[in-house]
């Protein structure tokens, strides 16, 4: 499998310097930490579903994977949009269940949990590049065209944007919070942002003869005839090459697919074809 590239949003520097300008380099360090647990949480989930990650994209609340699939489906990516923040939200429960038995760490662990509880929100939040722009047009799609989905997607954006940039206009008059004006940028960027649809890759990608120069094993597998392409992406790993023994519902042999049929078949059937 391909390595996992990590990048930086110009955002994220910019708040990396009002944190480091206002002596809070320890919470910015535990809010990068906490949105890289996220990101953790999106790649076990897709590499479940059969997929993995390209690259991760440090956001200043969060961060976001990208990458190409031509047949991902909806459901798919709804799950794998929801657990960066269910992991969030699961190591703050956890946290503070802890805080029951040893009430001395608390201390030490209030802003862990306050930064993964932000981040499970505003993650959740209904626009583009976060998750929860991403499950509002998986699930818009379903029964509305994909170009009306996005519309409806953007517009909820905008109106975000606007909202917060409201709330930092008034805080100038109580107490300035110049993190209300970036997240409006953010909200901004995400609306005007033409990005690709989908964020992930299909691991065939990473199964190729190409690799061969370093030597890779053939591992076996033996499914029956009804198996589809879905659970052999969450059978294989890019690592290796592999010789597929299909047998029909008697038993029977039906036919072995050597190494080169199956990269052929991963190429070329649709997700929830069989493979022969």
């Amino acid at each position: 499998m391909g390595k996992l590239k990590f990048k930086i949003h110009p955002l994220f520097y910019i708040v990396g310097i009002y944190f480091v300008a206002f002596g809070k380099v320890y919470s910015f360090l535990v809010y990068t930490f906490c949105a890289l647990i996220h990101e953790l949480g999106h790649s076990i989930e897709a590499q479940k579903c059969g997929y993995k990650l390209v690259n991760v994209i440090l956001m200043p609340f969060g961060a976001i994977v990208t990458g190409e699939v031509s047949n991902m489906s909806y459901i798919d990516e709804i799950k794998v949009s929801l657990a960066g923040p269910l992991v969030n939200l699961t190591l703050s429960v956890v946290m503070v269940a802890v805080w029951w038995i040893f009430p001395e760490v608390y201390p030490y662990t209030e802003l862990a949990v306050t930064a993964n509880l932000a981040l499970c929100i505003i993650n959740l939040l209904p626009a583009f590049p976060l998750d929860g722009g991403r499950i509002l047009l998986c699930t818009l799609s379903t029964f509305l065209s994909r170009k009306t989905a996005v519309l409806i997607c953007k517009t909820i954006g905008t109106l975000l944007f606007f909202v917060f940039l409201t709330l930092y206009v008034f805080s100038i008059f109580i107490d300035r919070n110049p993190s209300l004006l970036l997240f409006s940028i953010f909200m901004l960027l995400g609306v005007f942002d033409k990005g690709k649809e989908n964020r992930f890759i299909r691991l065939y990608q990473s199964i190729s003869y190409g690799s061969l120069k370093n030597c890779k094993k053939i591992k076996s597998l033996a499914v029956s005839e009804d198996f589809t392409l879905k659970k052999l992406y969450k059978k294989i790993d890019g690592g290796y090459l592999y010789r597929i023994y299909v047998y029909d519902s008697n038993g029977a042999l039906k036919r072995i697919l050597e190494p080169h049929d199956v990269v052929n078949v991963l190429q070329n059937k649709n997700f929830n074809d069989r493979l022969i």
